[in-house]
């Protein structure tokens, strides 16, 4: 019997395009009533994942052969665990990797970066004239990508969620971690899980490249290459790709790096192709200029490291209202706090993570909150205040440093919510 955790999206597309089998599928699911349903002769549970017991005592005494997981469905939680235990488990990408075995896999993963690095991977291959395809967690699919079609490389992008029992029968041909910060924790279970679930994709690849941020962490020193700081090439190349900011040159470094190992020093000729790379959506990109003013989408920003990051990006440039704030992960604000001391800062601060923040704000003594520092409760409301407040040559910047739990579907949600309210705005001088 094959076990399915999780009717996702994945799943859900696995059980479509699984031949017919004489095994019993069962699939054990805690979505409310209303969720899609599984194919015809596939049996459906709906079970508490945490009730291990419950898990136990619809398998039965059956044999389970395999456990397919969805990759929003944690291993490591009480149900799962007890059938891990039992048998392999893998995700419709793990089962993938694992049946087709690709000798040209190119792997990216990290807490912030890995999309971005991906995609310059991939478009800088593509520049050389190389049959390319980019999957996994952008854009495409893996599992839908035909094994047979004639490439050159396959650049995929991996979550922490996926590598949680991620195997290869045939190592990458090289893999990269861009950044390892906090997140995801209730998920793994602990900080120092989650980043053993990142760095163990480092075990599975032929060569291994770093972010700087990962070689000076000191967790890990499975790594051959080191991502080298920018050259003024790269930064300008960049720049006219509408891309800035230390962060954005690091992740083209460490996509150079990524292309030597597959072209060899024939990737260094490639720098000025970064100057025709598309920004990705919600990541630091500009989406209104409203009255003078720049409204930044940087809604991928979830962890407070990405938001500094966008505080270095466009503080200097001028003065800057920062939208902060929605689920609260409990992550560190010490760093955050001190940026927040700025008094060329203006600050939208959302619950829960938000109201966080100004409590500390308010603890380290920081002057002159009232004038710059406002509680809001919701998304339109930010806006409102940051077009009051926000002066002509200044930027709007939604950079919350938490994700968008219970307010949004997702990341891009808010960011495309935040980019229609901005464009809404009147445009009036001020």
């Amino acid at each position: 019997m094959i076990v399915v955790l999780g009717l996702g999206r994945e799943t859900r597309a696995w059980l479509a395009r699984r031949e017919p089998s004489a095994d019993t599928t069962l699939v054990l699911d805690e979505a409310a009533d209303g969720a899609a349903e599984p194919p015809a002769g596939v049996e459906l549970h709906r079970v508490d994942l945490d009730d291990a017991d419950a898990v136990l005592t619809l398998v039965g005494d059956r044999t389970v052969s395999g456990v397919v997981r969805s990759p929003g469905v944690s291993p490591y939680r009480p149900g799962p665990a007890a059938l891990v235990a039992r048998a392999p488990c893998a995700t419709p990408t793990g089962l993938w990797l694992a049946e087709h075995r690709p000798e040209d896999l190119v792997a990216v993963t990290g807490t912030k970066g890995k999309s971005t690095v991906a995609a310059l991977t991939a478009h800088l291959l593509r520049a050389a004239g190389r049959r390319t395809v980019l999957a996994g967690n952008i854009g495409v699919a893996l599992t839908t990508v035909d094994p047979d079609e004639d490439r050159d490389d396959l650049v995929v992008e991996l979550s922490s969620y996926q590598l949680a029992d991620l195997t290869l029968p045939r190592p990458a041909a090289v893999a990269a971690v861009t950044t390892l910060f906090v997140d995801h924790v209730p998920w793994h279970g602990s900080v120092a899980r989650y980043h053993a679930d990142k760095l163990r994709l480092l075990e599975l690849a032929e060569h291994r490249a770093v972010g700087a941020q990962v070689a000076a962490s000191g967790l890990t020193d499975r790594f051959d290459t080191v991502a080298g700081a920018p050259t003024p090439a790269v930064v300008a190349a960049l720049g006219r790709a509408g891309l800035h900011g230390a962060h954005q040159a690091d992740a083209a470094m460490l996509a150079l790096h990524l292309v030597e190992r597959r072209l060899g020093p024939a990737a260094w000729d490639l720098v000025d192709a970064l100057a025709t790379f598309e920004p990705l959506p919600h990541r630091l990109r500009p989406v209104a200029t409203v009255a003078g003013r720049t409204f930044v989408d940087d809604s991928i920003s979830t962890v407070p490291e990405a938001t500094l990051a966008a505080l270095a990006t466009w503080r200097p440039r001028g003065p800057v209202t920062l939208l902060l704030g929605g689920d609260d992960r409990g992550q560190d604000v010490t760093a955050l706090v001190d940026a927040l001391a700025d008094p060329g800062l203006h600050v939208a601060l959302l619950p829960p993570f938000g109201t966080r923040v100004g409590a500390a704000l308010a603890a380290a003594g920081t002057s002159d909150l009232a004038g710059r520092v406002r509680a809001v409760d919701d998304l339109a409301e930010a806006v409102r205040w940051a077009d009051r407040v926000t002066p002509r040559g200044g930027a709007v910047v939604l950079s919350p440093a938490a994700p968008s739990f219970g307010a949004f579907r997702d990341f891009a949600e808010r960011g495309d919510t935040f980019a229609a309210l901005a464009r809404a705005l009147p445009e009036v001088g001020r």
